[in-house]
């Protein structure tokens, strides 16, 4: 099991944290033509396809206004729309499929935008990280305890037959900077996220990255149940933008204009180094067609079978559902309809 992870009071902690960070003076759903989203952490070209649709007035074509805020981590994210504080957020599809399983959280994966996992182990390579098995014993830093990085290591960790507490967690900064701490001896790892990775390999050639690919859903867009049944048609103005906006970027041949707009509208770190800021937004939208543009933000049955399968496996959930019952393409098919 994920040791004191994603419980229900862990869960709650995050709410009130979430509603103390925020500050968001609202009770119940948006209004009908008001579109709010959260993000995990700050601002960065991961979150690349809701920030370029907001920037690119696709939202607006759409007559949504939306608006977009950082939490503290994927837990906090997640019960920010569990607490109808936003409509829709973004979260680990190993986080959320535990937190639905085992604390009932009244969420559903309306779509799957990393449809592989987007974090790294990264390591010196002086003493690099070839395997998780290589992990035992080394102190790994990660941006939040509880969330989506946490959930993958402890997936990959079991997958390798190890313990989860076979390593020593640390809270770290998501960032390139982060590397600091493995040249200076203080960690032996540490998880970082797309950005994070192309930042830190840019930064130094002593950085040494391996994929997490822990076969679960990357990451996806979760959204209240109720807020789906109350107004589906909100949902689907939605994921028609970011849709057009993932597609755009997936597909074209200079990024610089996209990233130009992104930066008029939104304070992004790393747009100053305009080259890697190139290669950090094409190695996340690489991800988002990794299962091919056909399935651009498409929930994937097989990968959803198959994570459901291993989280059985590791343990980690308390029963085994239907699949079919933790995600909806029903709004992504609309949304796409001609």
């Amino acid at each position: 099991m994920m040791s004191g992870k994603l419980n229900r009071r862990s869960f709650l902690g995050a709410a009130a944290t979430g509603a103390a960070f925020l500050a968001v003076p609202k009770t119940g759903f948006a209004a009908e033509n008001e579109f709010q989203f959260i993000t995990p952490f700050s601002l960065s070209l991961a979150f690349g396809s809701v920030l370029y649709a907001e920037a690119a007035g696709y939202y607006a074509d759409e007559g949504l206004t939306f608006s977009i805020q950082s939490a503290k981590g994927a837990a906090m994210a997640a019960q920010m729309v569990i607490a109808k504080q936003m409509d829709s957020g973004r979260t680990g599809g190993t986080n959320y499929i535990v937190s639905k399983v085992n604390n009932g959280a009244p969420l559903i994966s309306i779509a799957t935008i990393a449809q592989l996992s987007p974090f790294y182990i990264i390591s010196a390579r002086s003493n690099p990280v070839n395997s998780v098995a290589d992990l035992k014993g080394r102190t790994v830093g990660m941006a939040s305890l509880g969330g989506s990085m946490e959930g993958t290591l402890d997936l990959l960790l079991s997958g390798a037959g190890l313990a989860t507490d076979s390593v020593e967690k640390v809270k770290v900064a998501d960032s390139a900077a982060s590397f600091a701490l493995i040249e200076a001896g203080r960690a032996g790892a540490f998880i970082g996220n797309t950005s994070s990775m192309i930042k830190a390999k840019a930064a130094s050639d002593d950085v040494h990255a391996i994929p997490m690919d822990d076969g679960m859903p990357g990451q996806v867009y979760v959204a209240h149940e109720e807020a789906i049944s109350e107004n589906p048609e909100k949902f689907v103005r939605f994921l028609r933008a970011t849709h057009k906006s993932a597609l755009e970027i997936a597909t074209a041949s200079d990024l610089e204009p996209i990233l130009k707009a992104i930066g008029s509208k939104h304070d992004v770190r790393g747009l100053n180094d305009i080259e890697t800021a190139k290669q950090d937004l094409r190695a996340n939208s690489e991800n988002w067609v990794s299962k091919s543009e056909a399935n651009l933000l498409r929930n994937i049955p097989e990968v959803w079978e198959k994570a459901v399968s291993l989280l059985t496996e590791a343990k980690m959930i308390d029963t085994t559902p239907d699949p079919k019952s933790l995600y909806t393409n029903a709004l992504l098919d609309k949304a796409l309809r001609k």
